[in-house]
Protein backbone atom coordinates (compact mmCIF):
# COMPACT_ATOMS: atom_id res chain seq x y z
CA UNK A 1 0.00 0.00 0.00
CA UNK A 2 1.17 3.73 -0.61
CA UNK A 3 0.93 6.59 2.19
CA UNK A 4 2.05 9.11 -0.07
CA UNK A 5 -0.26 11.88 0.91
CA UNK A 6 0.69 13.17 -3.19
CA UNK A 7 -1.77 12.20 -5.42
CA UNK A 8 -0.70 10.32 -8.87
CA UNK A 9 -3.69 8.82 -10.35
CA UNK A 10 -2.10 7.78 -14.03
CA UNK A 11 -0.08 5.57 -11.57
CA UNK A 12 -3.11 3.88 -10.03
CA UNK A 13 -2.49 5.45 -6.69
CA UNK A 14 -5.11 7.72 -5.29
CA UNK A 15 -5.49 9.50 -2.05
CA UNK A 16 -3.99 8.67 0.65
CA UNK A 17 -7.20 7.76 3.51
CA UNK A 18 -4.69 9.40 6.35
CA UNK A 19 -6.13 12.58 4.76
CA UNK A 20 -9.62 11.91 5.86
CA UNK A 21 -9.27 9.40 9.44
CA UNK A 22 -9.40 12.90 11.30
CA UNK A 23 -13.63 12.70 9.84
CA UNK A 24 -14.09 9.82 11.38
CA UNK A 25 -13.27 10.67 14.97
CA UNK A 26 -16.31 10.27 16.92
CA UNK A 27 -17.32 9.41 20.51
CA UNK A 28 -14.44 10.83 23.55
CA UNK A 29 -12.14 7.92 24.74
CA UNK A 30 -9.70 8.36 27.13
CA UNK A 31 -8.86 4.79 27.82
CA UNK A 32 -8.11 4.23 24.09
CA UNK A 33 -4.71 3.22 23.31
CA UNK A 34 -2.95 5.00 20.98
CA UNK A 35 -2.89 4.46 17.85
CA UNK A 36 -0.12 5.42 15.24
CA UNK A 37 -0.83 8.38 14.78
CA UNK A 38 -1.18 9.05 18.84
CA UNK A 39 -4.81 9.93 18.69
CA UNK A 40 -6.39 8.32 21.91
CA UNK A 41 -9.47 10.74 22.15
CA UNK A 42 -11.73 9.63 19.93
CA UNK A 43 -13.25 6.16 18.67
CA UNK A 44 -13.96 5.88 14.85
CA UNK A 45 -17.72 5.58 14.78
CA UNK A 46 -18.60 9.47 13.63
CA UNK A 47 -20.68 8.12 10.77
CA UNK A 48 -22.10 4.84 12.63
CA UNK A 49 -23.36 6.44 15.86
CA UNK A 50 -27.05 6.94 16.20
CA UNK A 51 -28.96 9.90 15.54
CA UNK A 52 -30.32 12.44 17.70
CA UNK A 53 -28.75 14.13 20.69
CA UNK A 54 -28.41 11.89 23.47
CA UNK A 55 -29.53 8.74 21.30
CA UNK A 56 -28.62 5.53 23.02
CA UNK A 57 -26.81 2.90 20.77
CA UNK A 58 -25.85 -0.56 22.35
CA UNK A 59 -24.50 -1.28 18.93
CA UNK A 60 -21.91 1.15 18.99
CA UNK A 61 -21.01 0.66 22.66
CA UNK A 62 -20.25 -2.97 21.00
CA UNK A 63 -18.33 -1.88 18.36
CA UNK A 64 -16.10 0.34 20.56
CA UNK A 65 -15.05 -2.60 23.19
CA UNK A 66 -14.16 -4.59 20.13
CA UNK A 67 -11.77 -1.72 19.09
CA UNK A 68 -10.40 -1.47 22.43
CA UNK A 69 -9.36 -5.15 22.71
CA UNK A 70 -7.97 -4.54 19.26
CA UNK A 71 -4.44 -4.23 18.06
CA UNK A 72 -2.49 -1.02 18.24
CA UNK A 73 -4.39 0.42 15.09
CA UNK A 74 -1.66 0.42 12.21
CA UNK A 75 -2.30 2.39 9.07
CA UNK A 76 -3.37 -0.18 7.37
CA UNK A 77 -6.10 -1.01 9.75
CA UNK A 78 -7.46 2.42 9.93
CA UNK A 79 -6.75 2.35 6.17
CA UNK A 80 -9.88 -0.30 5.58
CA UNK A 81 -11.69 1.49 9.00
CA UNK A 82 -12.31 5.04 6.66
CA UNK A 83 -13.36 2.29 3.64
CA UNK A 84 -15.66 0.22 5.46
CA UNK A 85 -17.57 4.29 5.57
CA UNK A 86 -17.17 4.04 1.98
CA UNK A 87 -20.02 1.20 1.59
CA UNK A 88 -23.08 2.74 0.23
CA UNK A 89 -26.01 0.67 -0.69
CA UNK A 90 -27.24 2.94 -3.07
CA UNK A 91 -24.02 2.87 -4.96
CA UNK A 92 -24.83 0.91 -8.81
CA UNK A 93 -21.57 -1.26 -7.29
CA UNK A 94 -23.22 -2.64 -4.50
CA UNK A 95 -23.26 -5.05 -3.08
CA UNK A 96 -20.02 -5.73 -4.91
CA UNK A 97 -18.53 -3.51 -2.82
CA UNK A 98 -19.30 -5.79 0.50
CA UNK A 99 -17.21 -8.90 -1.38
CA UNK A 100 -14.20 -5.95 -2.19
CA UNK A 101 -14.32 -4.81 1.29
CA UNK A 102 -14.35 -7.99 3.28
CA UNK A 103 -11.75 -9.24 0.60
CA UNK A 104 -9.25 -6.18 1.71
CA UNK A 105 -9.97 -6.89 5.83
CA UNK A 106 -8.76 -10.51 5.21
CA UNK A 107 -6.02 -9.41 3.40
CA UNK A 108 -6.42 -10.72 -0.17
CA UNK A 109 -7.52 -7.77 -1.83
CA UNK A 110 -6.33 -3.80 -2.59
CA UNK A 111 -7.50 -1.28 -0.31
CA UNK A 112 -9.21 1.25 -3.67
CA UNK A 113 -12.71 2.49 -2.73
CA UNK A 114 -14.58 5.32 -4.12
CA UNK A 115 -16.53 7.81 -1.92
CA UNK A 116 -19.57 9.48 -2.25
CA UNK A 117 -20.03 10.86 -5.69
CA UNK A 118 -17.18 9.10 -7.37
CA UNK A 119 -17.69 6.48 -10.09
CA UNK A 120 -15.63 4.36 -11.66
CA UNK A 121 -13.84 4.81 -15.14
CA UNK A 122 -16.36 1.92 -16.59
CA UNK A 123 -19.39 3.96 -15.28
CA UNK A 124 -18.09 7.56 -16.56
CA UNK A 125 -17.30 5.39 -20.38
CA UNK A 126 -21.22 4.53 -20.02
CA UNK A 127 -22.27 8.73 -19.50
CA UNK A 128 -20.49 9.01 -22.23
CA UNK A 129 -22.05 6.90 -24.51
CA UNK A 130 -25.19 8.00 -23.85
CA UNK A 131 -24.36 11.65 -23.95
CA UNK A 132 -22.86 10.92 -27.43
CA UNK A 133 -25.61 8.97 -28.92
CA UNK A 134 -27.99 11.79 -27.79
CA UNK A 135 -25.82 13.89 -30.05
CA UNK A 136 -25.86 11.97 -32.68
CA UNK A 137 -29.33 11.39 -33.10
CA UNK A 138 -29.89 15.18 -32.48
CA UNK A 139 -27.62 15.07 -35.83
CA UNK A 140 -24.62 17.26 -34.07
CA UNK A 141 -21.31 16.36 -33.94
CA UNK A 142 -19.72 15.56 -30.82
CA UNK A 143 -16.74 16.30 -29.48
CA UNK A 144 -15.00 12.82 -30.42
CA UNK A 145 -15.11 12.08 -27.02
CA UNK A 146 -13.83 8.21 -26.94
CA UNK A 147 -16.18 5.43 -24.41
CA UNK A 148 -17.42 2.56 -24.35
CA UNK A 149 -20.65 1.64 -25.90
CA UNK A 150 -21.17 -1.60 -24.94
CA UNK A 151 -23.77 -1.49 -22.13
CA UNK A 152 -22.70 -3.93 -19.10
CA UNK A 153 -26.47 -5.44 -18.63
CA UNK A 154 -25.64 -7.63 -21.99
CA UNK A 155 -23.57 -5.97 -24.50
CA UNK A 156 -26.48 -4.21 -26.64
CA UNK A 157 -25.11 -1.05 -28.42
CA UNK A 158 -26.06 2.14 -26.43
CA UNK A 159 -26.42 4.47 -29.52
CA UNK A 160 -28.60 2.00 -31.04
CA UNK A 161 -30.97 1.67 -27.92
CA UNK A 162 -30.88 5.15 -27.73
CA UNK A 163 -32.06 5.53 -31.24
CA UNK A 164 -34.66 2.74 -31.14
CA UNK A 165 -36.10 4.75 -27.98
CA UNK A 166 -36.19 8.14 -29.63
CA UNK A 167 -37.96 6.59 -33.00
CA UNK A 168 -38.03 9.31 -35.21
CA UNK A 169 -37.33 13.06 -35.38
CA UNK A 170 -39.89 15.38 -34.17
CA UNK A 171 -39.23 19.01 -33.64
CA UNK A 172 -40.50 18.87 -29.90
CA UNK A 173 -38.46 15.74 -29.14
CA UNK A 174 -34.93 17.45 -30.87
CA UNK A 175 -36.00 20.41 -28.08
CA UNK A 176 -36.41 17.54 -25.13
CA UNK A 177 -33.36 15.46 -26.41
CA UNK A 178 -30.86 18.73 -26.49
CA UNK A 179 -31.94 20.03 -23.28
CA UNK A 180 -31.85 16.26 -21.79
CA UNK A 181 -28.31 16.32 -23.10
CA UNK A 182 -27.13 19.29 -21.78
CA UNK A 183 -28.24 18.37 -18.86
CA UNK A 184 -26.20 14.91 -18.38
CA UNK A 185 -23.17 16.58 -20.35
CA UNK A 186 -23.10 19.12 -17.48
CA UNK A 187 -23.27 16.62 -14.53
CA UNK A 188 -19.83 16.21 -12.53
CA UNK A 189 -18.01 12.61 -12.91
CA UNK A 190 -15.33 12.21 -10.53
CA UNK A 191 -13.51 9.21 -11.47
CA UNK A 192 -10.81 9.96 -8.26
CA UNK A 193 -10.33 7.21 -5.35
CA UNK A 194 -8.89 6.68 -2.17
CA UNK A 195 -6.07 3.82 -1.84
CA UNK A 196 -3.92 2.32 -4.39
CA UNK A 197 -4.26 -0.09 -6.69
CA UNK A 198 -1.38 -2.99 -6.03
CA UNK A 199 -1.48 -3.90 -9.65
CA UNK A 200 -0.33 0.25 -10.53
CA UNK A 201 -3.22 -0.02 -13.19
CA UNK A 202 -3.36 3.65 -14.50
CA UNK A 203 -6.87 5.15 -14.04
CA UNK A 204 -8.10 8.20 -16.49
CA UNK A 205 -9.35 10.88 -14.29
CA UNK A 206 -10.65 13.08 -17.41
CA UNK A 207 -12.66 14.04 -18.63
CA UNK A 208 -15.15 15.15 -15.96
CA UNK A 209 -17.75 15.33 -17.93
CA UNK A 210 -19.60 13.48 -20.46
CA UNK A 211 -19.37 15.98 -23.32
CA UNK A 212 -17.58 19.35 -23.90
CA UNK A 213 -20.32 22.33 -23.84
CA UNK A 214 -19.85 26.01 -23.93
CA UNK A 215 -19.51 27.95 -21.19
CA UNK A 216 -23.32 29.50 -22.25
CA UNK A 217 -25.15 26.11 -21.67
CA UNK A 218 -27.49 27.03 -18.74
CA UNK A 219 -28.58 30.39 -21.17
CA UNK A 220 -29.20 27.71 -23.50
CA UNK A 221 -30.87 25.67 -21.33
CA UNK A 222 -32.83 28.06 -19.95
CA UNK A 223 -34.37 29.58 -23.86
CA UNK A 224 -35.05 25.37 -24.57
CA UNK A 225 -37.26 25.10 -21.84
CA UNK A 226 -39.17 27.94 -22.15
CA UNK A 227 -39.55 26.58 -25.75
CA UNK A 228 -40.68 23.13 -24.38
CA UNK A 229 -43.00 24.57 -21.56
CA UNK A 230 -44.86 26.92 -24.59
CA UNK A 231 -45.37 23.99 -26.77
CA UNK A 232 -46.41 21.15 -23.54
CA UNK A 233 -47.88 23.14 -21.33
CA UNK A 234 -48.23 21.37 -18.14
CA UNK A 235 -47.37 17.92 -19.57
CA UNK A 236 -43.57 19.49 -19.56
CA UNK A 237 -43.12 18.97 -15.59
CA UNK A 238 -41.91 15.48 -15.89
CA UNK A 239 -40.01 16.01 -18.77
CA UNK A 240 -37.89 18.78 -17.53
CA UNK A 241 -36.18 16.55 -13.97
CA UNK A 242 -32.99 16.89 -13.69
CA UNK A 243 -31.27 14.32 -15.83
CA UNK A 244 -31.40 10.88 -13.68
CA UNK A 245 -33.36 12.52 -11.12
CA UNK A 246 -31.97 14.33 -7.81
CA UNK A 247 -29.44 11.40 -7.73
CA UNK A 248 -25.44 11.61 -8.42
CA UNK A 249 -24.40 9.41 -11.45
CA UNK A 250 -23.12 6.99 -9.02
CA UNK A 251 -26.69 6.33 -7.90
CA UNK A 252 -28.02 2.90 -8.37
CA UNK A 253 -30.84 3.90 -10.48
CA UNK A 254 -29.19 7.05 -12.84
CA UNK A 255 -28.68 5.06 -15.56
CA UNK A 256 -32.42 3.77 -15.69
CA UNK A 257 -34.21 7.16 -15.14
CA UNK A 258 -32.08 8.50 -17.73
CA UNK A 259 -33.48 5.57 -19.59
CA UNK A 260 -37.41 6.01 -18.87
CA UNK A 261 -36.33 10.07 -19.64
CA UNK A 262 -35.18 9.06 -23.38
CA UNK A 263 -37.98 6.93 -23.45
CA UNK A 264 -40.56 9.11 -22.62
CA UNK A 265 -39.57 11.63 -24.78
CA UNK A 266 -39.41 8.92 -27.92
CA UNK A 267 -43.00 8.39 -27.02
CA UNK A 268 -43.95 12.17 -25.99
CA UNK A 269 -45.63 10.95 -23.30
CA UNK A 270 -43.96 10.60 -19.68
CA UNK A 271 -42.89 7.23 -18.38
CA UNK A 272 -44.26 5.61 -22.00
CA UNK A 273 -40.96 3.86 -21.85
CA UNK A 274 -40.05 1.87 -18.82
CA UNK A 275 -36.56 -0.14 -19.31
CA UNK A 276 -37.06 -3.46 -17.89
CA UNK A 277 -35.22 -4.21 -14.16
CA UNK A 278 -32.18 -6.25 -13.40
CA UNK A 279 -30.70 -7.50 -10.22
CA UNK A 280 -29.00 -4.09 -9.69
CA UNK A 281 -32.41 -2.34 -9.90
CA UNK A 282 -34.87 -4.15 -7.43
CA UNK A 283 -34.94 -6.70 -4.27
CA UNK A 284 -32.10 -4.78 -2.39
CA UNK A 285 -33.72 -5.00 0.68
CA UNK A 286 -33.84 -8.73 0.62
CA UNK A 287 -29.98 -8.92 -0.44
CA UNK A 288 -28.86 -6.48 2.33
CA UNK A 289 -30.63 -8.08 5.03
CA UNK A 290 -28.60 -11.33 4.05
CA UNK A 291 -25.61 -9.84 4.56
CA UNK A 292 -26.66 -7.80 7.25
CA UNK A 293 -27.08 -11.49 9.05
CA UNK A 294 -24.21 -12.97 7.82
CA UNK A 295 -21.72 -9.66 8.84
CA UNK A 296 -23.41 -9.95 12.43
CA UNK A 297 -22.87 -13.51 12.44
CA UNK A 298 -19.01 -13.04 11.87
CA UNK A 299 -18.79 -10.06 14.45
CA UNK A 300 -20.78 -11.16 17.12
CA UNK A 301 -19.40 -14.73 16.74
CA UNK A 302 -22.78 -16.57 16.54
CA UNK A 303 -24.69 -18.97 14.13
CA UNK A 304 -26.17 -17.93 11.48
CA UNK A 305 -30.14 -16.79 12.23
CA UNK A 306 -32.42 -19.11 10.60
CA UNK A 307 -34.60 -17.23 7.63
CA UNK A 308 -37.85 -19.12 6.26
CA UNK A 309 -36.68 -20.33 2.79
CA UNK A 310 -33.77 -18.63 2.35
CA UNK A 311 -31.57 -20.90 4.50
CA UNK A 312 -29.57 -22.61 1.93
CA UNK A 313 -28.71 -19.42 0.26
CA UNK A 314 -27.58 -17.36 3.73
CA UNK A 315 -25.19 -20.21 3.95
CA UNK A 316 -23.85 -20.32 0.76
CA UNK A 317 -23.10 -16.09 1.22
CA UNK A 318 -21.64 -16.85 4.67
CA UNK A 319 -19.47 -19.05 3.49
CA UNK A 320 -18.23 -16.82 0.65
CA UNK A 321 -18.25 -13.85 2.80
CA UNK A 322 -16.25 -16.07 6.23
CA UNK A 323 -13.72 -17.02 3.33
CA UNK A 324 -12.74 -13.47 2.25
CA UNK A 325 -12.80 -12.78 5.43
CA UNK A 326 -10.05 -15.27 6.99
CA UNK A 327 -9.62 -15.93 10.46
CA UNK A 328 -11.38 -13.70 13.10
CA UNK A 329 -8.95 -11.65 15.07
CA UNK A 330 -10.83 -8.79 16.86
CA UNK A 331 -9.38 -6.34 14.16
CA UNK A 332 -11.36 -8.34 11.31
CA UNK A 333 -14.46 -8.26 13.64
CA UNK A 334 -13.89 -4.43 14.82
CA UNK A 335 -14.05 -3.56 10.92
CA UNK A 336 -16.75 -6.28 10.08
CA UNK A 337 -19.21 -4.46 12.49
CA UNK A 338 -18.35 -1.30 11.41
CA UNK A 339 -19.74 -2.30 7.86
CA UNK A 340 -22.57 -4.25 9.41
CA UNK A 341 -23.43 -0.87 11.14
CA UNK A 342 -22.81 1.38 8.35
CA UNK A 343 -25.41 -1.05 6.37
CA UNK A 344 -27.80 -1.01 9.03
CA UNK A 345 -28.08 2.52 9.59
CA UNK A 346 -28.58 3.24 6.11
CA UNK A 347 -31.32 0.89 5.91
CA UNK A 348 -33.11 2.30 9.33
CA UNK A 349 -32.27 6.17 8.06
CA UNK A 350 -32.85 5.26 4.19
CA UNK A 351 -29.78 7.80 3.93
CA UNK A 352 -26.06 7.61 3.07
CA UNK A 353 -24.96 8.26 6.98
CA UNK A 354 -21.67 9.30 6.43
CA UNK A 355 -22.26 12.77 8.41
CA UNK A 356 -19.56 14.60 6.93
CA UNK A 357 -19.51 13.48 3.26
CA UNK A 358 -18.81 17.04 2.01
CA UNK A 359 -16.20 17.35 3.71
CA UNK A 360 -14.62 13.92 1.59
CA UNK A 361 -15.32 15.46 -1.70
CA UNK A 362 -13.90 18.64 -0.59
CA UNK A 363 -10.08 17.08 0.10
CA UNK A 364 -10.48 14.94 -2.84
CA UNK A 365 -10.71 17.80 -4.82
CA UNK A 366 -7.91 19.58 -3.14
CA UNK A 367 -5.72 16.66 -3.42
CA UNK A 368 -6.72 16.41 -6.91
CA UNK A 369 -6.26 19.84 -8.13
CA UNK A 370 -2.56 19.80 -6.11
CA UNK A 371 -1.51 17.37 -7.94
Amino acid sequence: MNYNSTCRFQEGKGVAYRQVYHLLHGTKAKLKKPDTHGDCLSFYDANIKGYGPGSADIDINEINDLELQSEILSPEILDLRTMVDFCCIWRYDYPDSIHHICKAIGGSGNNVSRCHYQVGTDKRDELIAYASALTEWLGKNGDGREGSKENTDGGEDIAQRVFTMLGTKDEMKKLLVERTCLGLASRNIDCSFYGSDREGTPVSLYPFQALDIADDWKTHMSSLEKEIIKGLGSDAYDFLCEVGGAEPPCHFKFIRRLEILIGSIGCLKWRGYLPPKDSKVSGRREVTQRYLLVLNSFWREIPLEKEAGNDALNQSLKKEIFDKLGESTANKRWLAASLWKNIKNQTTYQAFTMKRWVEFVQITRNQIQAS
